[in-house]
């Protein structure tokens, strides 16, 4: 190998730490050398070393290749754990974007933070997904590719191969005499990186036959432009003064900056509130549209499980809004918990000197907003309808109609979050029920 297995079992010996090492073994020539490697080299001293197996059950073989797996594990005196995946979302993501987002969901469940997970991608597999990323018009940080290592839950997750040729592992694989397993769908050309892999990539290493450095190293140069990028809005950030636990942004803030370090903000916004990230349209659609806006108006710019909206001088992110049926009355004299349609769980705090007094008698029901509805806000002087309290607490338009009311009979009590009916609240030495959300 041009990496030297010492370099490489070296690399895996300081990451690890003393943590168990688990090797992501699918059978395939790759990490089957990866195995090979670290369970037979004079250099190794993992005595913690496990594969790891995930069958997706989605060829008629897979149990045969499972079987395999744990024949060749045996034989290297390697502990073996067998997964099962369950893929879904094919539709919406595609086989293989669903296949290997139900691998990894597995292999975070069944890992934690003592452990360290080994991959075994390599450098032709990093130059197809810099070319992959390349046609989905990706920017610097998509055109990264895969980096050296990543974490996947609490468990740190490291490529070693990944400066390692095709060749090498193939010639690693003859010399060793590994026997692995072929699947038929990784010659299948309606996969994209099985064409780019089958179609395009023959001719380009016979034009550029250094092409998996070179484009790797692309890979690097891109990843380090990622990381300045990262960089430039924590700067940003701390410009403008923003809180990072905040679901919402200032618009005057943002639009001080320029255009491109808006985008930058708002990219890494939603990363780290963890939601997927827009088109480029789309997220110019956010500056232009929503930030843009008059401050009166209710603009929406929405993608698959994001919305962005406006309300006044702040820019909201969040997930859809979940159909909500405005009309539904909820008992609510027992005092027990209340969950709500949209998951949301109401529970009763008894406090002293805080919450409601209700009446030895009444219907106390929980209801949400219909119109006209007025309260006598706790130490106010007189009532208040609820949409000029709603304005006053800076209330977003898209909310209202979905914070808990409770009534009794007929009258307005609390505001679940925000206030009680000054003539139901406790005073000082006495009992109350403070209805609130549950965490």
């Amino acid at each position: 190998m041009a990496v030297s297995p010492q370099v490489i079992i070296e690399q895996v010996l300081l990451l690890a730490s003393g943590k168990r090492v688990c090797i992501a073994y699918s059978g395939g020539i790759d990490s089957h050398v990866l195995l090979h490697l670290l369970a037979t080299s004079k250099y190794a001293q993992l005595k913690n070393l496990v594969a790891i197996h995930v069958d997706h059950g989605l060829n008629k073989d897979s149990a045969q290749w499972a079987q395999h797996c744990a024949d060749v594990a045996a034989e290297l005196s390697v502990n073996f754990i067998s997964l099962q995946a369950d893929v879904t979302n094919i539709e919406s993501l595609g086989m293989e974007a669903a296949a290997r987002a139900a691998r990894y969901q597995v292999l975070q469940d069944a890992l934690s933070e003592n452990d360290i997970l080994l991959t075994a991608q390599h450098q032709e597999d990093q130059a197809e997904t810099v070319l992959l990323q390349l046609f989905r018009g990706a920017g610097p940080k998509g055109l990264s590719a895969m980096g050296s290592s990543f974490q996947l839950g609490d468990t740190r997750c490291i490529r070693p191969l990944l400066n390692v040729s095709q060749d090498d592992v193939l010639r690693y694989a003859k010399t060793n005499h590994l026997q692995w397993v072929e699947d038929p769908s990784n010659v299948e050309t309606r996969w994209n990186r099985n064409y780019i892999r089958h179609t395009l990539w023959p001719d380009i290493v016979a034009r550029w036959p250094s092409a998996a450095q070179t484009i790797s190293r692309s890979a690097a140069h891109c990843a380090e432009t990622s990381e300045l990028l990262d960089d430039l809005a924590e700067h940003d950030f701390a410009l403008l003064n923003v809180d990072k636990t905040s679901i919402s942004l200032s618009i005057t803030a943002l639009l001080t900056l320029s255009v491109a370090r808006c985008r930058n903000v708002l990219r890494h916004f939603l990363l780290w509130k963890k939601l997927p990230l827009p088109s480029r349209v789309n997220l110019q659609r956010i500056i232009d549209e929503v930030c843009m806006a008059k401050t009166d108006s209710d603009p929406l710019v929405a993608w698959a499980g994001v919305e962005v909206r406006r309300y006044r001088d702040q820019l909201y992110f969040m997930l859809p809004l979940t159909d909500h049926d405005n009309s539904n009355k909820v008992k609510a004299d027992s005092f027990q918990d209340i969950s709500l349609q949209d998951g949301r769980v109401i529970e009763w705090i008894s406090l002293d000197g805080q919450g409601i007094k209700l009446p030895s008698s009444g219907n106390v029901t929980l209801r949400f907003r219909q119109g006209g509805e007025k309260i006598k806000p706790q130490g106010e002087e007189h009532h208040k309808s609820l949409k000029h309290l709603f304005q006053q607490w800076s209330v977003p338009p898209w909310q209202r109609d979905r914070i808990p009311l409770i009534f009794c009979d007929d009258k307005l009590v609390a505001v679940v979050g925000y206030c009680i009916d000054d003539l139901y609240s406790v005073s000082d030495g006495q009992q109350g029920s403070l209805p609130q959300f549950k965490v």
